[in-house]
């Protein structure tokens, strides 16, 4: 890609190229979850069950940054396809779990997706991985805070 403009302002790189980077990884993401008749929304839904097993919609929401609204429709869905069972737990919060099913796919959908990884990620090793990480997490918490 050729830059022959006055480079951006730090804040507006910064985004321009993490959004580049979300764009990269979402193309490799659904090569893997298209074909298994998921979206992009629906797998996110999966994964952070994965990751934080009775979530609710709101939790679910604040980390797939979608609305409570389209992530129980996604849940919804998910529920209907067998991937995703809902239980009452506090007043009006509902707790989602994923199902025996759900974690079969999840799994496979993981490795699938590190196999398509691979090959650019191998081009970072694991202290580059590792300070990704880092700046990546002191990025967001320096977004999320307030002040």
């Amino acid at each position: 890609m050729k830059n022959s403009g006055d480079p951006l302002p730090q804040g507006i790189e910064i985004g321009a190229l993490s959004r580049i980077v979300r764009q990269h990884f979402a193309d490799r993401i659904e090569q893997v979850i298209h074909p298994l008749g998921l979206t992009l929304g629906q797998w996110t839904v999966l994964r952070e069950l994965k990751r934080t097993p009775g979530a609710s919609a709101s939790e679910l929401a604040r980390a797939a940054v979608h609305t409570p609204q389209a992530v129980n429709r996604l849940v919804r869905t998910l529920e209907e396809e067998g991937l995703v069972e809902r239980s009452p737990a506090r007043g009006r919060v509902v707790d989602n779990h994923l199902t025996a099913k759900g974690h079969k796919l999840t799994d496979e959908t993981f490795l699938q997706i590190e196999a398509r990884l691979a090959p650019a990620l191998e081009k970072f090793d694991r202290a580059n991985a590792e300070e990704f990480r880092r700046l990546s997490h002191l990025l967001i918490k320096a977004l999320e805070d307030p002040a």
